[in-house]
């Protein structure tokens, strides 16, 4: 419990460094949710099963993780993540607290640029679906299941790597999320349709749903686990 109230500390001190941060987030989730919603349109005025549609939720989904502050815009030219680490360590703040401040600035950030991407994208698209308070519910936590889940992965680059490595980390996804579309095309639609589909016809029972916030929740405590463990070996200097 002292560690998470520390944690809470070095959260609310981050938030207050960058007050801006949380109107680019809200900006910059306004539009990719609306421009999923316009995806998720011309797909179905098209016979064509378009692999687009996946690979772009498949890569903007995670990054409702963040808040885009200063810092994560200048990883590359400053290493501002490694120096954040670094200051830390010399104050000193231990890791652990840091750990538990990152999970939850990505929580904050889920429930924050969420409320942005998908009221954005409900008004653009789903509000013709007929959605119901829970089956919108189930929809949005099968979507932040698998951003959790990669969410660990963009914090074991944070915290482990420089800001190069970390780009490199980061551009891993896009092929990936390719490759990923294109087997989903395979099956004869694209899989956002059956996260849309199971959310309508299960609501908060919907099986898409628990696998996702299952598997993301339990991905994501691993890979912090693990990180932290490694986090305690690194040479910041």
């Amino acid at each position: 419990m002292d560690a998470w109230k520390q944690a809470w500390w070095l959260t609310r001190n981050e938030y207050r460094k960058d007050k801006l941060q949380w109107l680019w987030s809200a900006v910059f989730m306004i539009y990719t949710g609306s421009m999923s919603g316009v995806l998720l349109i011309g797909q179905e005025q098209s016979d064509f099963i378009n692999p687009v549609v996946d690979a772009f939720f498949l890569i903007m989904l995670p990054l409702q993780g963040f808040l885009f502050s200063r810092r994560s815009f200048r990883y590359i030219q400053e290493d501002s993540y490694t120096q954040m680490l670094a200051y830390y360590r010399r104050l000193p703040i231990p890791n652990e607290t840091v750990m538990w401040s990152r999970l939850q600035q990505a929580l904050i950030g889920f429930v924050y640029n969420g409320l942005f991407f998908y009221g954005s994208l409900y008004a653009v698209r789903l509000h013709t679906l007929d959605f119901t308070w829970d089956q919108y519910l189930a929809f949005a936590l099968s979507c932040t299941g698998y951003g959790l889940l990669i969410t660990g992965l963009y914090i074991y680059g944070e915290f482990l790597l420089s800001g190069k490595k970390y780009l490199l980390l980061s551009f891993m996804f896009l092929p990936i999320g390719i490759v990923t579309s294109i087997l989903i095309r395979f099956s004869g639609n694209y899989g956002f349709w059956y996260v849309i589909q199971y959310s309508k016809w299960w609501g908060l029972l919907s099986p898409v749903m628990w696998i996702a916030v299952v598997a993301g929740l339990a991905t994501l405590w691993v890979v912090s686990r693990s990180t932290l463990k490694k986090l305690a070996l690194r040479d910041l200097s």
